[in-house]
């Protein structure tokens, strides 16, 4: 006999790990300035340790709600107040620069509370300039001899650019300068503050690692983002009067879903001083306020967007190869945040206030963002979705921080007392954002091997005439122009003599050739010209439905135009409510927590009442148990008194009744009894009722049988009848005017189907199994019960017991029966048999 073993346990299988590609990731390199102090005397709350750590210590002024210790902070390079824009810069900024060239996206923020410096470390002065100016003198002096022909880019609407020939870019160059009238110069104002930037100094630094081989453009955009809504800052757009504010514009997504501003004005540019002139067109249009913090206050985000267009050159090395594949665009975006600020410092009211908490929701969102991207990437089971919806600012910057390019941030710090509490804060941020890794992005690779090209292939000396007027047509024209088409020559024919038959003949052949030659060639224009007619009809109707079309577009490009600002204004309205709802929110928790604390203090309280009652429960059963026996030995007492003094009331009773049957059962009530029966028939009756009566009393006592014989006998009570209540009137009968007769049709469960050809006939009847108390009392005037049974032979009899139902004086009925019907069934075959 075999034995089976148990089954071996395996060891379980072991998840294979999802593949996943190695992704280089760079953290957020976040950098710290310090302001100089307003007083020279005042004490600083943030000094700088060495060049990566700074510590904040709050003073005995200062207005702090929080733990007041020392912390510390660690960034990428800390800048005091020592520090020049040109250091800042080589150190921040350079690198930036030198990845737009290559073709890498970059991102700066420029990051603190109000009146930290952040607009001045943006854009400086004229005599030292800041990160934005500085940025664009770098660009140009690496770029300058390697630019496209202005127009060679031109911006596709859908955030990508396509390409065009050298004639073509001549041609619109052309065409935009003769569309433009001449417009009567403008008196410049004294106080415009831009002026002064005429005579800024530029830097003179250069990036010399830039490929000859490739054309490049740069493009330049100005935008603002105020109360949660983007604005053009450059749009020229005329003035309309139905319409309070500039219209604003909506994020989209290009093919490579990139997020973009659509409809933003997009400027070429081939110098630093064009593209400064642009940011400083639309700086005037920046909103700026005062506030008691700071006399020029920025009330929205300012975002100036870089942008370099670059594409190889054509083997000739003349012209950019005209295809959008090998068009590579990068981006540099400089932003100028608003600063947080409290209102009750600030003194905001009104319009102010609104543009504060809105600059505050934005910060909070990018906060928000920061946040879950460093949980998600701290902890692996974290896959929370990043809320870059909730805010302009964040949803525009998203493809940065999904890995499109480096991200880099200059906190701004004003190490007076009085800001103390919002520096915390800014300080908690940005050691918050240096934990972000940001995927870093995917090197553009140079086309030349793809294509075949050789290296080093752009002309030295540019084309005549095209560095200063951009050429004529034949010079810059990639194809030859057609030569004109030559008349045939009449060939030399010597005529010796009027009648020369051997010239004239072969003159005349010759001029019927070029005749035949002429009417073909005629023939042929005529069908060309033909041809052409009708392509030209076809063009034009084509055209005609085309610009149908557009209009339709246009139309419905309008409609949804509006339909975006109607939702863009309930989108605003949301928000204003979500704030105050989160508001709200805030105090509800808030009173939560109170409410949920005194809780806590009730539940102590209840635990130590109920110990308490517990106590007291514990000793009231010992006392009531006490004061239990003392009463029951008490009671013992009182009742063995009562026992006895209700047994000598018994004795007592029972002598009585002795007594009194003594003298009931004398010869002289017997007498007196029997001639008051003979007495007449009125006495009788009298009798009979006191009968009736004296027969519904109970007995004194069970064993007086002689009491109790007396009493029920008529003779001993010679007393007057009494009529009584009568219950109901037997000989009752319902009018038949009533509307007919009701049965009330009562056959109990488990009653058997007749089926016999004979059936009781009721007209109104209501059949019940089970019946009722109202059945009877509501409107029935009949009742029959049915009530079958099996006769000797095992047929079934069915007998119907019938009755009349008759009111009482209660309001109730009572049912008098008063016939019965029998219905027997034979089988046939067994009376036979019988």
């Amino acid at each position: 006999m075999s034995t089976m073993r148990p089954a071996r346990g395996k060891t379980p299988k072991r998840k294979a790990p999802a593949k996943t590609n190695f992704v280089c990731k760079d953290p957020v390199e976040v950098f710290c300035r310090l302001r100089p102090l307003h007083d020279q005397n005042g004490v600083p709350v943030v000094k700088k340790l060495n060049s990566k750590v700074v510590q904040l210590e709050p003073l005995d002024n200062a207005q702090s709600k929080g733990p007041t210790k020392q912390y510390q902070y660690t960034f990428k390079h800390v800048f005091d107040a020592s520090a020049s824009q040109q250091e800042i810069f080589q150190d921040v900024v350079l690198p930036l620069v030198s990845d737009l060239i290559h073709g890498k996206p970059g991102l700066l923020f420029t990051y603190g509370i109000t009146s930290s410096g952040k607009t001045y470390t943006m854009t400086g002065s004229p005599q030292d300039g800041g990160m934005l100016p500085r940025c664009l003198d770098v660009l140009f002096n690496s770029i300058g001899e390697f630019q496209a022909r202005k127009y060679v880019f031109k911006p596709d609407k859908l955030n990508g650019f396509d390409t065009q020939t050298w004639a073509e870019a001549v041609l619109e160059d052309q065409r935009e300068a003769l569309g433009q009238a001449p417009k009567t110069p403008r008196a410049k104002r004294k106080d415009d503050g831009v002026n002064d930037w005429a005579t800024r100094t530029p830097d003179a630094t250069k990036i010399e690692d830039v490929d000859p081989d490739m054309a490049y453009s740069v493009f330049v955009s100005y935008i603002e983002i105020y109360n949660n809504y983007v604005y053009d800052l450059l749009d020229d757009s005329p003035f309309d009067p139905t319409r309070k504010y500039l219209q604003s514009k909506m994020l989209r997504e290009d093919p490579k879903r990139c997020v973009y501003a659509f409809g933003v004005i997009e400027v070429e540019a081939k110098s630093a001083d064009e593209a400064f002139d642009v940011w400083c067109r639309g700086q005037k249009r920046k909103r700026m306020a005062y506030t008691s913090l700071n006399a020029e206050s920025s009330r929205s985000h300012s975002i100036f967007n870089v942008r370099v267009v670059q594409a190889p050159l054509d083997a000739d090395g003349s012209e950019v190869i005209p295809d959008k594949n090998f068009v590579t665009v990068s981006q540099l975006s400089l932003v100028d945040l608003a600063g947080s600020e409290r209102s009750v410092r600030t003194g905001s009211t009104g319009n102010r206030l609104k543009e504060a908490g809105n600059i505050n929701n934005s910060l909070m969102s990018l906060r928000t963002c920061i946040e879950v991207l460093r949980e998600n990437q701290m902890s692996p089971d974290s896959n929370k979705m990043v809320p870059y919806r909730d805010a302009k600012l964040t949803h525009l910057f998203k493809n940065f921080f999904e890995g499109e390019g480096k991200v880099k941030m200059i906190v701004c710090v004003n190490p007076q007392a009085d800001d103390y509490d919002e520096t915390f804060h800014v300080m908690k941020f940005a050691e918050m954002a240096q934990e972000v890794l940001i995927p870093r992005a995917t090197p553009v690779t140079t086309p030349v091997p793809v294509l075949g090209l050789r290296s080093c292939r752009r002309r030295k000396e540019p084309l005549p005439r095209a560095e200063k007027f951009g050429g004529s047509l034949k010079e810059l024209s990639s194809q030859p122009l057609l030569t004109p088409v030559q008349e045939p020559v009449l060939p030399n024919y010597v005529l010796t003599m009027p009648s020369d038959e051997e010239m004239l003949p072969r003159m005349m052949d010759y001029l019927n050739q070029q005749v035949a030659l002429k009417q073909a060639r005629d023939k042929a224009l005529e069908q060309k010209r033909e041809e052409l007619r009708r392509a030209i009809v076809q063009l034009e109707e084509d055209r005609n439905v085309v610009k149908e079309q557009q209009r339709a577009v246009r139309m419905d490009l309008k409609a949804r135009e509006q339909q975006v600002i109607l939702l863009e204004k309930k989108l605003s309205n949301s928000d204003s409510a979500v704030q105050a709802l989160t508001l709200e929110l805030e105090a509800v928790q808030r009173e939560k927590r109170g409410l949920e604390h005194q809780l806590r203090e009730k539940d102590v309280l209840i635990n130590k009442g109920a110990m308490e009652k517990e106590h007291m429960r514990t000793e009231m059963e010992d006392c009531i148990a006490l004061e239990r026996d003392k009463m029951r030995r008490i009671m013992d007492h009182l009742l063995a008194d009562k026992q006895a003094e209700l047994e000598s009331k018994v004795c007592m009773t029972q002598e009585k009744f002795r007594l009194l049957r003594e003298i009931l059962n004398k010869a002289d009530w017997d007498q007196l009894s029997s001639g008051d029966i003979n007495g007449g028939g009125r006495h009788g009756k009298a009798t009979e009722g006191r009968t009736t009566r004296s027969q519904s009393k109970p007995s004194p006592s069970s064993s007086d049988t002689a009491l109790s014989t007396a009493v029920s006998e008529p003779r001993i009570y010679p007393i007057e009848n009494t009529k009584g209540i009568p219950v109901s009137n037997p000989r009752h009968r319902r009018s038949k005017s009533s509307g007919g007769e009701l049965w009330v049709d009562h056959r109990p469960p488990g009653s058997v189907d007749m089926g016999t050809v004979m059936q009781p006939v009721m007209k109104k009847r209501k059949s019940v199994g089970k019946l009722d108390v109202k059945d009877v009392t509501k409107r029935a005037s009949k009742y029959v019960l049915t009530h079958q049974e099996q006769d000797a032979s095992g047929d079934i009899e069915t007998q119907l017991y019938k009755g009349d139902v008759i009111p009482s004086i209660g309001g109730g009925a009572q049912v008098i029966f008063s016939d019965v019907e029998t219905v027997r069934q034979a089988t046939p075959m067994s009376a036979r048999l019988r």
